[in-house]
């Protein structure tokens, strides 16, 4: 068996799974069920709506290494995931919002210590979903319980959003 360093999910020794980056917290078999969800949102019109929420999510429950890139990465999941699961704001304006948040080259992130994130939903659990609203369904309780794993961070991740974006219209 495969167990996932980020989540804890458990994938079969024997599946095809694929090597994750080596910035990933993830095993094989995990990264391969996250692929699976990103092709269906790439290749699905219907379940494209939460793709950034999907790969929010991953990307905070699967934190990666100390580099520049993983801690902005890691730092603009959070922030869109904040505002997607506290503000209701549209999960399509992810890439939008990542944009501005970077616009200005922020020098403040800075790496985060991972709560524990194992014992929640997983990327393996939202690919049981039979239909796209029960897809959505699923992702959206995971973005929760996920962000819900980073309370200690919230105000960091609030303040971070404040700089980067002022007041949310």
């Amino acid at each position: 068996m495969d167990e996932c360093p980020g989540c804890g999910f458990v994938g079969a020794a024997d599946d095809p799974a694929p090597t994750p980056p080596a910035d990933r917290h993830s095993s094989g078999a995990c990264w391969g069920r996250y692929e699976e969800l990103l092709a269906r949102s790439y290749g699905i019109a219907a379940y494209r709506g939460v793709h950034q929420l999907v790969v929010d999510v991953y990307v905070a429950q699967h934190p990666g290494g100390d580099s520049r890139t993983e801690i902005q990465r890691l730092a603009l999941c959070l922030m869109t995931l904040c505002l997607f699961v506290e503000d209701d704001v549209d999960v399509r304006r992810g890439a939008e919002l990542h944009k501005r948040m970077m616009a200005d080259r922020p020098d403040y992130f800075h790496a985060l210590e991972p709560p524990p994130l194992r014992g929640m939903l997983t990327a393996a659990d939202v690919l049981t979903a039979p239909d796209a609203a029960e897809h959505e369904r699923l992702v959206r309780a995971w973005g929760e319980q996920v962000w819900r794993a980073w309370r200690p961070h919230h105000a960091l991740i609030r303040d971070w959003n404040a700089r980067a974006l002022g007041p949310m219209t």
